[in-house]
């Protein structure tokens, strides 16, 4: 398996692999896209006609029953659901189909639908959200850079079980190993009126940044050691990540030799199988490969693959 030691030796590859072995594959579900287009056009068409033409009837006929607009609007419902029905179903179908050859167009990384509760604890323990009983996996990348290990997983976190269960976090969870020789907790949160903070040990510091303290919170035991890593090159290089998967929210912990990320994303990540554009259209892969650059460009900066302090 690949590991790439430069980011535009990751570029070329991706791109390489994009022509020669991602395009050939996917082009043989290109049918099947347009099936699923001309079957989500039509139920749309055929529900929605058939409420309006149901309204219609008893608005002629007037037709007063407690129940007899019921139906009418389960109809236009289901029609103006049934277009997101075939996308998703036909998204399903072509990730679980070309998910793991996407993910060999960015070298050693590997796709899987599952993350271990145990190590998803460890976001737990550094305070980037609260506990969980159940954890529902949408994509998890999982390979390494310059020998740095990488896990990128979407996914929801739940506490509690069946009807009485509760979201605790839903989005993107980000784990980088490092090879430095941090000894404290540093975590990074939104901004708060309070400043709250959400482990005993860790305590509020402000940093000299005026429009950083606009927008976050930093919580440590080593107030050195957090101001020597939060630079405005580093909060960069977060931005970066934050735009690259469209999140809304971010926060970030140095943590037991790991540097961990939660993000909120706006939108649907990973996403592949659009109905209106061909299976091999390039924007849709363009975004993976930048999503990942955003990450790897985080690992050079802060050289997580050297022993040495930053």
């Amino acid at each position: 398996m690949q590991d790439f030691q430069d980011l535009n030796e990751f570029k070329r590859n991706f791109y390489n692999k994009y022509h020669t072995t991602l395009v050939p594959t996917v082009e043989q579900f290109e049918n099947e896209r347009k099936w699923n287009l001309y079957c989500a056009i039509f139920w749309t068409i055929v529900l929605i006609t058939a409420g309006i033409i149901y309204f219609y009837i008893i608005i002629a006929f007037d037709i007063n029953s407690s129940k007899s607009e019921e139906t009418g609007f389960i109809l236009i419902g289901s029609g103006i659901s049934a277009y997101w029905l075939f996308k998703k179903k036909f998204e399903r179908e072509l990730k679980a189909k070309i998910m793991h050859v996407v993910a060999s167009c960015f070298g050693n990384m590997v796709w899987s639908l599952s993350y271990s509760s145990k190590k998803a604890e460890k976001f737990v323990e550094a305070g980037l959200f609260s506990s969980f009983t159940n954890v529902i996996v949408d994509d998890r990348f999982s390979g390494t850079y310059k020998n740095v290990p990488i896990d990128i997983v979407e996914a929801e976190f739940e506490d509690g079980s069946g009807r009485n269960s509760t979201t605790v976090f839903k989005g993107l969870c980000i784990k980088l190993d490092m090879n430095k020789n941090f000894k404290g907790h540093t975590l990074l949160m939104e901004d708060t009126i309070f400043h709250t903070s959400p482990r005993s040990h860790l305590r509020h510091t402000e940093l000299e940044d005026i429009n950083f303290e606009k927008r976050y919170d930093v919580f440590t035991d080593d107030e050195v050691e957090a101001r020597y890593i939060l630079t405005p090159t580093f909060m960069e290089k977060l931005t970066g990540i934050k735009m690259a998967f469209y999140c809304r929210a971010i926060r970030c912990a140095f943590y037991q030799g790991e540097l961990l990320i939660a993000m909120k994303p706006t939108t649907d990540l990973f996403s592949i199988g659009s109905l209106v554009r061909p299976v091999a259209d390039t924007r849709q892969f363009q975004n993976l490969c930048n999503q990942f650059c955003s990450v790897l460009s985080l690992i050079d900066y802060l050289k997580l693959n050297e022993r040495a302090i930053l």
